[in-house]
């Protein structure tokens, strides 16, 4: 409602005003709406079922725009390079056409706007994808059909693999990858069950009947989330996906990820990478499982030291100081851990004093936990990233194949926030004292050890005796 009275100029005069004028009314300026972070989400209708196979089917009823949009996560973890390599070709082909079975489909796929994608990661088998909502049969229907038919032809797998190697090459040739592997090789050894980018000589050796044995043994139903949204009946929708994957079968207990050994706190070692003009600081410290009660004051914490483009360690690196392009502190799951991290990638002359800085904020978070005003700007964004997440049918199946994965319930979406509303300052500063401790942290620095030692051994906190290596 505008309270003022609307003045109109004479006609063939256009009214000019400056941003300032409109902003102001007068009684003086104008007040910005409030944010709605408050207000609860509720939950969709929703049905949620295990089918006798094994495989969860939730489905939920957000009639917003007449789509469907379905998420999937499928256990898939493994302990060999050569599962990871299997697994990325199993992921590339597991929607391709040409399949004998799928005689007709494409052709309705692309007549109705139906889409289908799969990649893997360490743990799952991930699928996406989407439709109108009277395409729903033709979406389930392919899927069940790539579910149950592994059979790619080993020309198909040869196209791929000539491909893949190519990017391979690539992606295995950036910072961050490399930085990730240097952290994991660091912290635990040689673990292939933690490997995200497969090594290019044992996709080479993967064959169709490798890709076909890997799917018959995890690409089974047990264990797997589906998860569809959007403007469909929840109980026809589950009796849909049951009809059509009827005949899925694989009863086999799911693969355990492999369990890591212990991180050693304290342990940062400087990794030679000769010539490289930036370098990568990657600093990990185990912390409980997403499902502990501590959790959401531990992510609050993190939000406030390094979590958001407010918070004391993106403040102090980058709009302080310049000294980081980037600068982000979050939680990720290294198989059966969960940990907290903090990323920083820096030019090579402002390395050691970011180094010296990000220990520095973990002693004054220590010494002088977030305040008051702190914790809830953190919680504030939070929860409206959250809501934000959750106003899309993308993002609400999402959010809730996530969660569900996770070991949590489908409630958890709505009910997290609520967590966060009732975090206190005390139990803040309590995660803080036990978790942010700055020589709890392993981790690594990647750069070219040659300009970098001598930075790194002043600032202290760094080994740095594989510079020689460099």
């Amino acid at each position: 409602m505008i309270d003022t009275p609307l003045v109109r100029a004479p006609l063939g005069e256009p009214v000019r005003r400056s941003a300032e004028e409109i902003g102001r009314t007068a009684a003086g300026p104008r007040a910005l709406p409030a944010l709605d972070v408050r207000r609860r989400q509720a939950l969709p209708p929703m049905t949620d079922v295990v089918l006798p196979n094994g495989l969860r089917v939730i489905a939920a009823r957000r009639p917003s725009i007449p789509m469907v949009e379905m998420r999937m996560s499928v256990p898939f973890a493994g302990a060999t390079f050569e599962h990871a390599a299997t697994a990325e070709v199993l992921a590339a082909t597991l929607f391709r056409e040409g399949r004998p079975s799928r005689e007709g489909m494409e052709a309705a796929m692309s007549r109705h706007g139906v889409t289908l994608a799969a990649d893997r990661s360490s743990r799952w088998l991930h699928i996406s994808g989407s439709a109108p909502g009277h395409a729903l049969d033709t979406l389930v229907d392919v899927l069940a059909d790539a579910l149950t038919h592994g059979s790619p032809e080993e020309e198909e797998i040869r196209q791929i693999r000539h491909r893949m190697v190519r990017q391979i090459s690539m992606i295995r040739a950036q910072p961050q990858v490399i930085a990730q592997e240097a952290l994991f090789a660091h912290c635990y050894g040689e673990v292939p069950g933690l490997q995200e980018v497969p090594f290019p000589a044992p996709v080479e050796a993967v064959t169709g009947a490798s890709v076909r044995e890997l799917h018959k043994a995890l690409v089974r139903p047990r264990g797997t989330v589906l998860v569809l949204v959007g403007d469909l009946d929840p109980e026809r929708a589950v009796d849909r996906v049951a009809t059509a994957t009827r005949n899925w079968g694989g009863i086999g207990t799911v693969t355990a990820p492999t369990a890591l050994p212990p991180v050693r706190g304290g342990r940062v070692a400087l990794v030679p990478r000769a010539d490289a003009v930036q370098s990568q600081i990657r600093l990990v410290r185990p912390v409980v499982a997403r499902t502990d009660d501590r959790f959401p004051a531990l992510s609050l914490a993190s939000l406030v030291f390094g979590g958001y483009f407010s918070s004391r360690l993106v403040k102090n690196l980058r709009e302080r100081k310049g000294l980081a392009y980037r600068a982000d502190v979050g939680f990720q799951d290294h198989l059966d851990k969960l940990v907290v991290s903090i990323e920083a990638d820096t030019a090579t002359e402002a390395t050691a004093q970011a180094y010296g800085e990000i220990r520095a904020e973990l002693e004054r978070l220590v010494d002088d936990p977030p305040s008051e005003a702190e914790i809830g700007a953190a919680r504030e964004y939070t929860i409206g990233m959250a809501m934000l997440a959750l106003s899309s049918q993308a993002g609400f199946a999402t959010s809730v194949v996530t969660a569900v994965s996770l070991g949590h319930e489908p409630d958890r979406v709505t009910t997290f926030p609520e967590l966060l509303r009732s975090v206190t300052r005390a139990q803040v500063a309590d995660n803080v004292r036990e978790f942010f401790d700055p020589d709890a942290f392993s981790g690594v620095v990647v750069g070219d050890a040659a300009e970098l030692a001598d930075g790194l051994h002043a600032v202290g906190g760094v080994d740095v005796s594989a510079s020689a290596a460099g």
